[in-house]
């Protein structure tokens, strides 16, 4: 053989393995309604500009997809909820074999993934819950339990206070039912401890310039009455406790008597966390939140029947285990 018919016949080979379609991974169902590097996702998000943990999210998709050889439809909302369901239609017309949706707002998206599910395409709704009105519409959920990290949060918050003292709550974005959740999830613990008032609850819109702002108001309101701040995230409990920071070098608070308590942990507050500044938060993953959508999605266009609610694992976390758990990176 000729050193350039040895030369061309390497460069077929190299084509060829470039061509080759990747292996359906090991959890992929083995008798699929469709081969699996044909299977067209479509993801209705809400855009990654909503804090750090979706970015992570995003993030963590787009790698996963890539690796597993997937090439999924996406759109990005920019937390329009009337955007999304014009998405959402588009990806039905496109004839998507399974959809995914991260709602801006769980109510306003009901219309559309009833739409969704007229055209007989599997529906998976990602991170945060739809309206319970349109929950027939759903195939299934996967991400975190948002009802039971706040009760986390709750038991978290009262062991903080030994069951007394005044708290102040910073909200999420108000018909974002996740916000809700974690609202109704951390009240059903904390009413169980009649010792335990709750001054004041506001919308913080996931915002940690806004979680600064109203705790920098409670401050002027409540002063050293407040004994506890619960959080929708760390973005916003980080702000409240910048505003707290503040007002303890002005002389206004005392050092160390509130305690900042939150239900999605970020890396810095893991950091404060460890030095004891903040006092508890719940682990959640985005990585794998984002990895269990695509799987699940995946799994569903194959034919497979999936549990209705597919749920992260969410422990609740403080200095006394916190170095069990890993860092979040985001």
């Amino acid at each position: 053989m000729s050193f350039k018919t040895l030369i061309a016949s390497a460069a077929i080979g190299l084509a060829l393995i470039g061509n080759a379609v990747a292996a359906p991974p090991d959890w992929f169902p083995k008798e699929s309604k469709k081969p699996f590097e044909e299977i067209v996702v479509g993801f209705a998000n809400l855009g990654p500009s909503l804090n750090g943990y979706a970015a992570a999210y995003f993030k963590a998709f787009n790698e996963y997809a890539a690796e597993l050889g997937v090439k999924p439809i996406m759109t990005d909302a920019a937390l329009d909820p009337a955007r999304q369901a014009d998405q959402v239609r588009d990806l039905i017309a496109q004839q998507v074999d399974v959809m995914i949706v991260w709602p801006v707002n769980g109510k306003a998206i009901v219309p559309a993934a009833r739409q969704v599910a007229q055209a007989g395409i599997p529906l998976i709704i990602s991170n945060s819950m739809i309206d319970e009105s349109g929950m027939e519409a759903m195939t299934s959920y996967t991400g975190p339990d948002d009802y039971a990290e706040a009760q986390e949060a709750g038991k978290i918050m009262a062991a903080a206070l030994n069951g007394k003292g005044n708290i102040v709550l910073l909200n999420g974005t108000p018909g974002y039912r996740m916000a809700q959740l974690r609202y109704d999830g951390f009240m059903e613990v904390i009413s169980k401890y009649p010792d335990i008032k709750v001054l004041d609850s506001q919308p913080a819109d996931m915002s940690q310039a806004k979680g600064q702002t109203l705790m920098e108001n409670f401050i002027t309101r409540f002063g050293k009455q407040i004994d506890g701040v619960y959080s929708v995230d760390s973005g916003v409990g980080f702000g409240a406790l910048t505003a707290a920071r503040a007002a303890i070098q002005e002389g206004t608070l005392e050092a160390g008597k509130i305690k900042f308590v939150d239900a999605t942990m970020y890396g810095f507050v893991w950091d404060l966390i460890k030095t004891g500044e903040y006092y508890g938060s719940v682990y959640q993953s985005p990585e794998e939140d984002a990895r269990l959508a695509l799987r699940s999605a995946l799994k569903l266009a194959a034919g497979e029947k999936l549990k209705q609610f597919e749920y992260l694992e969410t422990p609740g976390v403080t200095k006394a285990n916190v170095d069990t758990i890993s860092r979040p990176n985001f």
